[in-house]
């Protein structure tokens, strides 16, 4: 019986296949994840105080998004490893412009952003419905998140700002 996937042909697929495919497997995981989570009752009593209730299957979308996330972030780590170490040095300059600092550039500025956006984020404790959130490291990495996705926002648009100006004025 022949398999409907066979690992060394997946192995050579373009990369734009594989990408569609993963794409593809991952929406069908979330829809099924998530409809279950809708569809199967809201029913069963919260741990923390059992006059409310919550859905079933929370924990397993905890553990979903928990997983999705870490094996993205994996990922990622080792695509800029291996793009890195398997980069052509010669393709520094691509049609005059500096791709390799403009890469190293972002990548530093990103870093710095996220450890700057940490150290000055708050650590004041809140009340939110009633409840008192108090722990300082989920607080300064809240505002970090918060405040490194409004800086870099607001960096792309600035960016998209001033491509539109230069190229205005050079079809001028």
């Amino acid at each position: 019986m022949k398999s409907m996937f066979n690992l060394k042909e997946i192995a050579h697929w373009p990369a734009a296949k594989l990408s569609a495919a993963l794409l593809y497997t991952l929406l069908a995981l979330t829809a099924v994840v998530f409809c279950a989570f809708f569809l199967i009752g809201f029913n069963h009593p919260s741990d923390e105080d059992p006059n409310f209730l919550e859905p079933r299957l929370t924990a397993v979308v905890l553990v979903f998004v928990g997983v999705v996330l870490l094996v993205t972030l994996v990922l990622a780590v080792v695509s800029v490893v291996r793009s890195l170490r398997v980069r052509d040095k010669e393709r520094n300059v691509v049609n005059g412009i500096p791709v390799a600092r403009i890469g190293l550039a972002t990548s530093l500025l990103f870093v710095a952003c996220m450890v700057l956006t940490f150290v000055l984020g708050s650590s004041k404790p809140m009340h939110i419905n009633g409840v008192r959130y108090a722990d300082s490291l989920w607080l300064k990495a809240a505002d970090m998140f918060i405040f490194t996705a409004i800086i870099l926002l607001l960096v792309a648009i600035i960016a998209v700002i001033c491509s539109n100006v230069r190229n205005a004025k050079s079809r001028r």
